[in-house]
């Protein structure tokens, strides 16, 4: 497995800073929402690392995550919301089985 990490997030300038401010170091793909995440897992294959925003239209991050962790169990998975309550994060460590729950916005020295 490369060290390639997958962002999904429903608001493209979130998506473009962190291709922007990681490129240089990691592969990165970004996805607009959940269901287009999960056709490039399809047809790429496996990511190091997927980090899910909470909140997007259709299917929400922890249910996204929780669909990852049971297709690829082998990729990190870990939550980034700007909806950081306790119930959130319950249900993302408990579906998802989220490695790191972060809260945006994100500090760079975590980027």
């Amino acid at each position: 497995m490369s060290e390639s990490i997958l962002f999904v997030d429903d608001e493209v300038n979130i998506l473009k800073g962190f291709r922007r401010d990681l490129r240089k170091r990691f592969t990165v793909a970004t996805a607009a929402g959940a269901a287009e995440a999960l056709a490039i897992l399809k047809a790429e294959g496996l990511f190091a690392v997927i980090v899910a925003d909470m909140r997007m239209p259709g299917m929400d991050g922890i249910q996204l995550l929780a669909a990852v962790k049971n297709l690829y169990p082998d990729t990190i998975r870990m939550m980034l919301t700007g909806a950081a309550d306790q119930k959130t994060a319950s249900e993302a460590v408990n579906k998802g089985q989220i490695f790191l729950f972060l809260s945006k916005p994100c500090p760079n020295h975590l980027r």
